[in-house]
Parts: structure tokens; sequence; C-alpha cells
């Protein structure tokens, strides 16, 4: 359960993150509110911009205080609180249809999921809607609508709080902290090595949560993938 709920928030935050590299991309003059409206229409979500910022001449896009709010049926309220994503690609490589991340950052301070009496989730909805957007826009976009992972040089992540909230009586509420926090990572270049790190990141998650459960603290090795991570 707790591995499907990181798939969840890794398709939501996946789907964020592809919006904000397609303004980045547009060459047009990216406003928050479009970038909102974007965010809105992909996921379903309100979504609030604190700030978004961009480097002239350059690849690089920077969002503060993004607020992604629950659906109506969930009660509205906040579902996940991200202070910062950072996004710096290389816009001549992107422009030819390769994805190299020169920094990626990621602080996501809050993630609040809830299970109504039905057993429906709130992220079940967004999952579903993400993908069905995805698929609807390569068919239309076709071949082109495809991007070559290129590499990442370095991605720094912070992962905190994560609440679960079951409406099924009796109620029940659960607070996990995955405990990442300024996990840097650097020299991903394949996208065989981004999945062993991803994988490896999960395991280490999933290991944190389990121990902390039981009451004992671990501070696990970094995973051996290949590359070069530090705490």
């Amino acid at each position: 359960m707790k591995k499907k709920f990181l798939r969840w928030a890794i398709v939501v935050l996946g789907a964020v993150l592809f919006l904000l590299i397609a303004a980045l991309l547009s060459r047009d003059i990216i406003l928050k509110s479009l970038a909102t409206r974007g965010i809105e229409d992909e996921t379903g979500l309100r979504a609030v911009i604190g700030e978004l910022t961009t480097t002239l001449g350059s690849g690089a896009l920077h969002v503060r205080n993004l607020k992604l709010y629950n659906p109506a049926e969930f009660g509205g309220e906040l579902m996940a609180d991200v202070p910062e994503i950072l996004v710096d690609i290389d816009a001549e490589q992107a422009a030819n249809g390769r994805l190299h991340f020169r920094k990626l950052k990621l602080i996501l301070s809050e993630l609040n999921i809830v299970k109504n009496a039905a057993g429906r989730s709130n992220l079940d909805g967004v999952e579903k809607r993400v993908r069905e957007r995805q698929h609807l826009r390569k068919k239309r976009k076709g071949e082109k609508f495809e991007f070559e992972f290129a590499g990442v040089e370095e991605m720094q992540l912070t992962l905190r709080k994560v609440l679960y909230t079951d409406l099924k009586p009796p109620a029940r509420t659960r607070t996990l902290d995955l405990a990442v926090k300024d996990e840097v990572v650097t020299g991903l270049k394949t996208e065989e090595e981004l999945g062993r790190w991803a994988g490896g990141m999960m395991f280490r998650i999933l290991m944190q949560v389990s121990l902390s459960q039981f009451g004992t603290s671990a501070s696990p090795d970094p995973v051996a993938s290949g590359v070069n991570a530090s705490p």
C-alpha cells in the first residue's frame, strides 16, 4: 500500500514537472496564470503558485510555494505543499527533442492522501486524469510528442511529511516522515541509471517508514546505483 501511494505521488509530481517544462519550452511570455491553468487542466486540482521566475536566455525555471488542493469531493483542502521546484534544462538540446537537466530541485514538505468511505483515494482520480491527458496529447502529436532523456547533472530532493487519512469507520489518520532532506544525486546519464536510483530511493523510504513504525531510527547508506549521492 505504501508503494502505491509513492507511485501516485510520482505520477502527479511528474505531470506538474512536465507542464512546467512545456511552459519553459514554449518561448512565450510565461505567466503564473498560464502555468496555474495548465496544472489545473492536467491534474484536475486547484493550483496556487506563489512565485514563478525564469532566467532570460537560459532554460531555467524557478517555482516557489506551489500548493495543490484536493478535489471538492475530498473537502477541497490542501493536498500538496511544494515550497520549491527548480528546473534548469539545456534549451538547445531540448529544441532537438533531448531533455538534458543541468539541475533539478524539488522540496515537498507535505502530501495529504485521503481515502473516502467508498475506498477511493484522492489520488486515484488525479492519476487517471493525468494518464488520459497524456494519451490524448500523444495521439494528437504522434511521435513528435516524445522527448529523449539525456541525463541529469545534479538533482536535489527534500521529501518530508505524508498524512494519510482513511475515512472508513472508524476514521484513522497516520503521519509518515519520508526523512529525505537535501538528498543530492549527480551523474544520472541514462534512463536505466535513473530507474535504478528511483528504485533505490523508494526502497530507502519504505525501509525508513517501516523502521520508524517500530520506534527504530535508521540512517541507510546511500544507494549503490552507480551514481554519486550524498546526503
